[in-house]
C-alpha cells in the first residue's frame, strides 16, 4: 500500500475549500448615486396670436340703477347780453313815459309764453355797485318813480314816469327757456350777484 504525501492532500483539501468559497454569492452591495438631470432648454418663441373668435350673444340687460344728484346749475339754455352801452330815451305820446328799447331776436314766443325773463338796470351805468332788478320804484320826494320792462317778440322795452332819465343808464338780460325752468326755482333773482355766480354768467 502506497503511502499517501501529506502535503499533497493538504493541497487538495486547500483547493476545495477555495472552490467552494468562489461558488457562494455575497450580499447586493449599496445603489450607487444617481447621475444628474440634464439642463432643461431655453423656451421657444411665442406662437403668432390667433384669430378673434366670433361675437357671443348680448346677455339680458341688468336692472336700472338709481338716479344719481342732481348736478349743478350752468348756462346751459340761459341766455343773457353784455350792458347796453347806454339808452336813448324818447317819450311816448299816449302815455307821457319815457322809453328806450332793447332789440334782441333772443325773445321769442315761445320764451314769452313759457319762459322766464329778467332785466337788470345800472343806475347810471355803475355795473359794479348800482345795480337793480326790474321792476323797480322808488319815491324821491313826493313822487314815486316806476321803472318797469315790457315784453314783445324780438324787443324789450324800458319805460319810465321819470322824463329825466340819463343817456347813461345801462340794461342787460337774461333769459330762460321754460324747459329748464325746474332747476331754477332756488336763485334769488333780485340778487344780482348771486344769479350771476348760479349761473356761471361773466360780468
Amino acid at each position: 500500500m502506497k503511502r499517501v504525501n501529506l502535503l499533497t492532500v493538504f493541497i487538495s483539501a486547500l483547493l476545495v475549500v477555495s472552490m467552494i468559497a468562489c461558488q457562494k454569492t455575497g450580499p447586493a452591495g449599496p445603489a450607487g448615486p444617481a447621475g444628474a438631470a440634464g439642463a432643461v432648454g431655453p423656451a421657444g418663441p411665442t406662437g403668432p396670436t390667433g384669430p378673434t373668435g366670433p361675437t357671443g350673444p348680448t346677455g339680458p340687460q341688468g336692472p336700472q340703477g338709481p338716479q344719481g344728484p342732481q348736478g349743478p346749475v350752468g348756462t346751459a339754455n340761459v341766455i343773457y347780453s353784455r350792458w347796453t352801452n347806454g339808452s336813448t330815451w324818447a317819450i311816448d305820446g299816449n302815455t307821457g313815459y319815457a322809453f328806450t328799447n332793447i332789440p334782441t331776436t333772443s325773445l321769442t314766443q315761445s320764451i314769452l309764453s313759457g319762459g322766464a325773463i329778467h332785466v337788470y338796470w345800472a343806475v347810471l351805468g355803475d355795473t359794479a355797485g348800482h345795480v337793480r332788478q326790474l321792476p323797480f320804484a322808488e319815491v324821491v320826494g313826493s313822487i314815486t318813480y316806476a321803472h318797469n320792462p315790457r315784453y314783445s317778440v324780438g324787443n324789450i322795452k324800458i319805460e319810465t314816469n321819470n322824463t329825466s332819465m340819463s343817456s347813461t343808464n345801462k340794461y342787460r338780460y337774461i333769459m330762460i327757456p321754460g324747459g329748464v325752468l325746474g332747476g331754477r326755482s332756488s336763485i334769488d333773482f333780485s340778487n344780482y350777484r348771486e344769479v350771476l355766480r348760479q349761473l356761471g354768467i361773466p360780468e
